[in-house]
Formats: C-alpha cells, sequence, structure tokens
C-alpha cells in the first residue's frame, strides 16, 4: 500500500509512521481507507464462509453439536436451518448454501477492496464524479452525524431483519417447545414497552436482559430497538450536533476509532455474559449446559468457546479504545508524539508537568476549579476553613477504626486525638512552606500556554498574609471537623433508637 501511494499528488496527507501503524496511513486518504475497510470486510466473510464449510466438514451428526467445538453451525442451527423437534439435524444443505454464499460475497467485497486500493480515487471528497458524494472531512462534524445515521439505520434494519425471519420466514428455534425444543413461527411478539424495557432495570432477573426466558420477548425488543436505530439514524441524517455534543465530543478519524470499537468492548462483554448464563437464545442442546465451559475435563464446549473468546476479544478491544482515547484526546490539546513533547515547561525551567488526556480533560479541569483552593469568590480563610474541615472529618476514621485502641470503649476518643493532632502537624507544614515560599516576591516565570493541566491558585492566596489566613482556616476548621465526626460517632446509638421507634 505504501508503495502505491508513495509518489501520490496526497503525499503530504500520508502521516511519517512505520509499518506497523496499518490503516493509520490511509487516516486522510478516504478513497484508499475505503478499499481497506472493503478489504477487510471481504476477510470477515471469507472467514465466515470458509469456517461454516470447515464445521460442516467435520460435523459428526451422531455426537451433541456443542461437543464438536462448533461455532458458527450453532448459531444457523439457533436461527431455525435445517433443525427439527429436540434439536435433531434433519438437513445441512443450508448451511453449505449460506457457507458458499459467503464465499462468493467474500470475492465481490474482494474486489472491490482492491479496485479501491490500487485504482479508485485517492480522496474522494476532490473527486468531480459520483464517487465524490461519499467523501468527508474528520473535522466536517455535519457530514460525520449523517454518516453516523446511516449506520444506525442500517443497524436497524439488521434487527428487523431477525424479525422477518422470526415471524415470516420460517422461525427461529425455540427450545421450551415440545419435549426438547422445536422451530416455530414468533407470532405474537411483546411490544409492551414495560415488559421489553423492564429487563434494562432488572424487573425480569437479576441478569438484566440475559434474563429474557421466551422467544416473544426477544423478538419484541429487537422491534423496538430496530425502529429506535431508524428513527435515530434519520434524527442523525437530517440534524446537526447539539452545542454539548461539539464541545465534549472530538471530531477526528482517531476519536471516532476510539467510539467505535468502545462499544464493540462493550458488545463483546455483554455478549459472553449473556452466553453464560441465558439459555433461551442460547440453547443448550446447541451450545452446552448452562453454567459449564466444559464438557468434560480439557473438552470446552460452545458455549465455553464463545464466552471465552468474546471475553478475551472485548478486552482486546477496551484496552485500544483506552489506546486510541488518549491519543486523540492528546493530538487535540496540540501535542506532537513524534516530537515527543508530551511534558510541557510549567512554572521553573528545572520543573515539569505531565500534561496528559487525563490531568487536562474538560471534566478533571472543571472538577479542579470548583475545589475550594481554586474556586473564585472565596476568602482565604473560607477556603481553610472547607479544606480543613474536610481533612479532620475524614482522618478521625482511620485512626479510630485501625489504631492500636480500636477494640476498646476509648477508641473514637483516641481517634479525635489523634485527628487533631496530625491536623496541627500539617497546619505547621502550612505555615513552614507559606513561609519559605512567600515571604520575598520571585520573579515571575512565564507559563506556557500550550496546555493547561490545572486551574490557576488565586492570587490572594499567594501572599503572605493570604495564606496565613488560609493557615489558621485549615486548623479550625480540621479540628472542627475532627471533632463534629467524633460527635456523630458517638451518637450512633440514639441515632439507631430513633430510626427503630420511626419504623415501628
Amino acid at each position: 500500500m505504501t508503495a502505491v501511494i508513495a509518489d501520490s499528488p496526497y503525499e503530504q496527507r500520508i502521516p511519517d509512521v512505520g509499518w506497523w501503524a496499518g490503516n493509520f496511513r490511509l487516516v486522510n486518504l478516504s478513497g484508499k481507507l475505503l478499499g481497506a475497510h472493503i478489504a477487510h470486510a471481504g476477510l470477515i466473510v471469507l472467514w465466515a464462509g470458509g469456517m461454516t464449510l470447515f464445521e460442516l466438514s467435520r460435523y459428526n451428526p451422531d455426537l451433541p453439536m456443542y461437543t464438536q467445538g462448533l461455532i458458527l453451525l450453532p448459531h444457523l442451527a439457533t436461527l431455525g436451518l435445517g433443525v427439527g423437534a429436540g434439536g435433531q439435524i434433519i438437513d445441512t444443505y443450508a448451511f453449505w448454501v449460506i457457507g458458499v454464499m459467503h464465499l462468493v460475497s467474500s470475492t465481490v467485497l474482494g474486489a472491490g477492496g482492491i479496485y479501491h486500493s490500487l485504482l479508485g480515487p485517492e480522496v474522494l471528497q476532490d473527486n468531480p464524479s459520483f464517487t465524490g458524494l461519499f467523501g468527508y472531512d474528520w473535522k466536517d462534524k455535519d457530514k460525520m452525524t449523517t454518516i453516523l445515521g446511516i449506520h444506525l439505520t442500517l443497524l436497524g434494519i439488521g434487527a428487523l431483519l431477525l424479525v422477518s425471519k422470526a415471524m415470516f420466514w420460517g422461525g427461529l428455534f425455540d427450545p421450551w417447545t415440545g419435549a426438547g425444543g422445536d422451530v416455530r413461527v414468533i407470532a405474537h411478539p411483546t411490544l409492551n414497552p414495560i415488559k421489553i424495557y423492564g429487563y434494562l432495570f432488572g424487573a425480569w432477573g437479576s441478569e438484566g436482559m440475559a434474563a429474557v426466558d421466551n422467544l416473544e420477548d426477544v423478538v419484541g425488543g429487537h422491534i423496538w430497538i430496530g425502529s429506535i436505530l431508524i428513527v435515530g439514524g434519520v434524527f442523525h441524517v437530517l440534524t446537526k450536533p447539539f452545542a454539548w455534543a461539539q464541545k465534549i465530543l472530538i471530531y477526528s478519524g482517531e476519536a471516532y476509532l476510539s467510539y467505535s470499537i468502545g462499544a464493540v468492548a462493550y458488545m463483546a462483554f455483554f455478549a459472553a455474559y449473556f452466553i453464560s448464563v441465558n439459555n433461551t437464545v442460547y440453547a443448550d442442546v446447541f451450545y452446552g449446559p448452562l453454567g459449564n465451559l466444559e464438557v468434560s475435563t480439557g473438552n470446552v464446549s460452545s458455549r465455553g468457546w464463545l464466552a471465552i473468546f468474546h471475553f478475551v476479544l472485548g478486552l482486546l478491544f477496551l484496552i485500544g479504545h483506552i489506546w486510541h482515547a488518549l491519543r486523540a484526546r492528546a493530538v487535540e490539546a496540540g501535542f506532537d508524539f513524534k516530537q515527543g513533547d508530551m511534558i510541557q515547561p510549567v512554572g521553573y525551567p528545572e520543573s515539569g508537568n505531565l500534561a496528559t488526556p487525563i490531568n487536562s480533560s474538560d471534566f478533571t479541569l472543571n472538577f479542579l476549579k470548583n475545589l475550594p483552593i481554586y474556586r473564585p469568590g472565596l476568602s482565604s480563610l473560607s477556603r481553610g476553613l472547607e479544606i480543613g474541615m474536610a481533612h479532620g472529618y475524614w482522618l478521625i476514621g482511620p485512626f479510630a477504626k485501625l489504631g492500636p485502641l480500636r477494640d476498646s470503649d476509648a477508641a473514637n476518643l483516641a481517634g479525635l486525638l489523634a485527628a487533631s493532632g496530625l491536623v496541627v502537624i500539617l497546619t505547621i507544614c502550612l505555615s513552614i512552606y507559606g513561609t519559605a515560599s512567600y515571604k520575598e516576591q520571585l520573579q515571575t516565570v512565564p507559563q506556557s500556554t500550550l496546555v493547561s493541566t490545572v486551574p490557576n491558585v488565586p492570587e490572594t492566596l499567594k501572599t503572605t498574609e493570604g495564606w496565613s489566613q488560609f493557615t489558621v482556616g485549615f486548623l479550625i476548621g480540621g479540628i472542627g471537623g475532627a471533632v463534629f465526626a467524633y460527635l456523630l460517632l458517638h451518637s450512633l446509638d440514639v441515632f439507631t433508637a430513633i430510626a427503630n421507634s420511626s419504623v415501628s
């Protein structure tokens, strides 16, 4: 791929990265990236078709399906293809047809991938022909929302295709029908929103959605989610991102990748859980006994293979999501990884501040900005009181519960005295720090404007008088917070008695 685009007029758009970066080299070449995606789709479909035929060639009808290490044929059987009463496979022709159709489809996708990779336009949006309609710019928020809407609509259609199979095209295998299950048409899917959405809140079982025990609810849920996806897709096609979305989200190729694989990771974890606890969608006759990932020692069932690999792949996708999200956030903040400027000088040249997407994110900055030390409009004394009360209130607990007198009647009193003593020590340390830092006006060093990782400490606090008030407030607040916590601990019996009398 690199050789093909080496003399491209868009060469300046190709990131200077190694082969290991994969499709990242094509991030700004929409035509080439389309070719890579179509080729990947072809590989996936090729695997599905080839693996279906491979499993079919090894399938033994005299043994349970879940003991043979099969993962694709059980899914096809669940869809009611070639299955009879009791989960007996009575016709494998449908399996063969599906495998061959996937192989044929993979050749079409492969040809499309080769065309767009070698012969098609490198950048779609710059092409004056019809293909230009499919071009995009990562920063074009309106176009990205439209593409999201198209994807949501296609997902909705996919969900409704399963509904059509269940209701009009032969039905699905129901493990609860007859003696050992049978294929039946789901004529009356559940449309009651209370019933369907109750699964989201654990109303029908602690397993949540995985608590579903009938196909009417399964098909009804697909009707709901399919309709919501289509409505949401049309909405996104017709609208532009809201102001809050434009402020929070990052609009770049790597950010979209992180969003996507984050969603895939979530679905992989959920699928692993669903496979492990549900035997309505994943029937025992095809996937193996519920709650046991092995048929025998060393012989993993189909349920086991699917659950384990979904979890492993979900973990890999989650790591990839975190990695690409951090990179996208860092690039948005102006970092250049190739130049290694993640560390920006702040204050004195010999000190540094590691600005990461965590400590420099909008959420973190807004959280820090509202802490007493940074919050605007407070006096130095008030800042000290707030911070001192918080420290004193929480410090008494470890001393009372973990100290040497924790099993005695004086545990809470010992905690109070120890916490108060620590507050006094901290106050002395704060006083020493203020004396050393603000005794003289030091020369002001220009701050870095490349990134802001913490809000600015108010200037009123950076004086001898201001710091002195802060220290006094910390001492009073710290001891007061410890005393308040002690009174609460000492009055637990009273509160318990009041609560019991109210209940009775």
